[in-house]
């Protein structure tokens, strides 16, 4: 109906301006439907308060011109409450696509956990009907309170397996290339994230891949921008926010990890989850991820 009118926007001054006077048939037609369902879906649309009908005696559609072509006078279907309601509408999508974000967060942080989780036990000791749910619940479209149970519940058996055997969880923890940290309370200094600096030289060293696609970036906006795309590239999703919560410096270099390895990581969202995670709670250094690629 909007393409037929010949305004820019939907104008409650004029009659060609709101008033869509094409027929059952010509909308039929555009549309590539049948008139039934034309007629159906008009019927829908203003019962819904969506269009409001400026029927003539005869109820028929119809525009009345002056001597220079502009109507004047048109009867047929009015698209101002469609118009009015637009701000509404821009907010529920805007509404329904955090919701979409939120779960996607909530179904990438149950992905890594359920890794973490399984990382931990030998095959033997996996809580099959924990395992099952899982996977049934992951394949489907949940609500986001059943992924918020779920995480709870692959936390719980986290925290349960970490308290009752924390040397033997030290010592199958996962190794990212060969190194693997033996205790936390190693790291006697504590280190906020967004005071790690590393040089140029060491950077391109050890990201040569990341640093030539950054090469012509013309400001510190356009390097993030650059970056955002290649964390999309990589199918990152919602974790990439909670990569750059880390800082520049620690979202500049998994990104480069990640890219550097990208032949060899089949999961990169989930990867750099736990990579986040591990450099989160400094169950992982970050001079690590400066170490160059195992050569093949």
């Amino acid at each position: 109906m909007i393409s037929f009118l010949r305004v820019d926007q939907v104008d409650a001054t004029r009659d060609d301006g709101h008033i869509c006077f094409a027929s059952n048939a010509s909308l039929a037609k555009r549309a590539h439907v049948s008139i039934q369902t034309v007629e159906r879906h008009i019927a829908k649309l203003v019962s819904l308060g969506l269009l409001t009908r400026r029927s003539s005696g005869n109820g028929k559609r119809w525009a009345r011109r002056d001597r220079q072509g502009s109507i004047v006078l048109a009867t047929g279907l009015s698209l101002l409450p469609l118009a009015e309601r637009y701000p509404e509408f821009l907010r529920m999508a805007q509404d329904h696509q955090d919701h979409q974000n939120e779960l996607g967060r909530l179904r990438d942080m149950c992905s890594a956990a359920l890794s973490n989780l399984k990382a931990h036990l030998m095959h033997v000791n996996w809580d099959e009907g924990l395992l099952s749910k899982a996977r049934n619940l992951l394949r489907r479209q949940p609500d986001k309170q059943a992924l918020s149970d779920l995480l709870d519940e692959i936390t719980v058996e986290i925290s349960k397996i970490s308290s009752a055997k924390p040397d033997d969880l030290r010592a199958t923890d996962p190794e990212i290339e060969g190194h693997k940290e033996t205790s936390k309370t190693q790291y006697v200094k504590e280190e906020n994230s967004f005071q790690i600096e590393v040089g140029q030289d060491e950077m391109e060293r050890a990201y040569p891949r990341l640093c030539a696609e950054l090469r012509f970036a013309k400001n510190q906006e356009d390097c993030r921008r650059l970056m955002d795309d290649i964390a999309g590239y990589l199918n990152l999703g919602n974790t990439w926010f909670s990569i750059k919560d880390l800082g520049p410096a620690l979202s500049f270099m998994i990104l480069g990890y990640l890219l550097e390895r990208t032949e060899t990581i089949s999961n990169h969202r989930g990867y750099a989850f736990k990579l986040s995670q591990d450099l989160a709670n400094k169950s992982l250094n970050w001079r690590t991820l400066l170490k160059k690629p195992r050569s093949k």
